[in-house]
C-alpha cells in the first residue's frame, strides 16, 4: 500500500491517496505532520485554495485592485509567466502603499490605494497551490522575492543578525590588519575607510569591544599584513 503512496497524490483506480484524502479533509500544520511522519515516502497532494470555484469568488476583489483574473486562473495551472507577471504586480502595488505610506497617507486599503496584505498572500498562496497540483515545483525568483518580503525580508531579526555578524567581521579583519602593520585606527577611521557613518560602526559593538577584538584579530596577521597560517593564529 505504501508504494502506491508514492504516486502523485493519487491511489490504484484513480482519485486521490488516502493521505492526501485526510490533509485535504483538515489542511493543518499538524495534519500534514503526522501524515508525514506516518508515512515518509508518500507523495501527498496539499494544494488547499479550491481551485476555480475560489477563483470565482475572487474575482470582483481581484479586478478591485487591479489583477487580471485569467492570471490567476494561469498561476492555478502552474504557467510560469503568469506566476511572474502577477508577483512582480505584487511588488509594485506593495511599493506603491509604502510610498504613500512614508508620504503621511493613511487608510490606503481603504480608499483604494493599496492591495490587502491578505490578497497578496492568498495569491501567493494559489501560486503554491498550483504548482503543488500539476507538480511543477520549481519556483520562479519573482514570486520567491515575494514571498521574502512577506516573511520579512532583509529586516528579519536573524537575517539581521547575520547581516551584522559579517559587518563586524569585516571592519575587524581591516583593523586587525592595519594594527599588524603598525598603523593606527579606530572607529571614526574605520568607518572612512568602510564608507558608513561612524555612529553606524560603534553600533556594532559593545563597550570595550572593537579595540579587544582588534588585537585579537591583528595577531592573525605579520608585520606586513599578510595572514599568518592557521595553525598560528590565535
Amino acid at each position: 500500500m505504501e508504494d502506491d503512496y508514492r504516486q502523485w497524490g493519487t491511489k490504484e483506480g484513480g482519485g486521490f491517496n488516502e493521505p492526501t484524502l485526510t490533509y485535504k479533509q483538515n489542511p493543518a500544520m499538524e495534519t500534514y505532520l503526522a501524515l508525514r511522519r506516518a508515512h515518509p515516502d508518500a507523495e501527498i497532494e496539499i494544494s488547499a485554495s479550491r481551485g476555480l470555484d475560489a477563483l470565482f469568488r475572487m474575482e470582483p476583489e481581484l479586478q478591485k485592485h487591479g489583477f487580471d483574473p485569467a492570471d490567476i486562473a494561469a498561476i492555478l495551472d502552474a504557467d510560469p509567466e503568469a506566476i511572474s507577471k502577477v508577483a512582480l504586480q505584487c511588488m509594485e502595488k506593495l511599493i506603491a502603499a509604502k510610498e504613500l505610506a512614508a508620504r503621511g497617507e493613511t487608510h490606503l486599503i481603504g480608499r483604494g490605494k493599496a492591495v490587502p496584505l491578505a490578497l497578496v498572500d492568498w495569491i501567493i498562496m494559489v501560486a503554491l497551490d498550483g504548482m503543488s497540483w500539476t507538480g511543477q515545483l520549481e519556483i520562479q525568483r519573482d514570486l520567491i522575492v515575494l514571498i521574502q518580503n512577506r516573511l520579512g525580508g532583509i529586516q528579519g531579526k536573524y537575517y539581521r543578525n547575520s547581516e551584522l555578524h559579517e559587518r563586524k567581521q569585516n571592519a575587524l579583519f581591516i583593523a586587525g590588519q592595519m594594527l599588524a602593520r603598525g598603523e593606527k585606527t579606530g572607529i571614526r577611521h574605520l568607518a572612512r575607510l568602510l564608507g558608513v557613518e561612524a555612529s553606524s560602526v560603534s553600533r556594532w559593538f559593545e563597550k570595550g569591544e572593537f579595540e579587544r577584538e582588534s588585537q585579537r584579530y591583528a595577531s592573525w596577521f605579520d608585520d606586513n599584513g599578510s595572514l599568518k597560517p592557521l595553525l598560528h593564529r590565535k
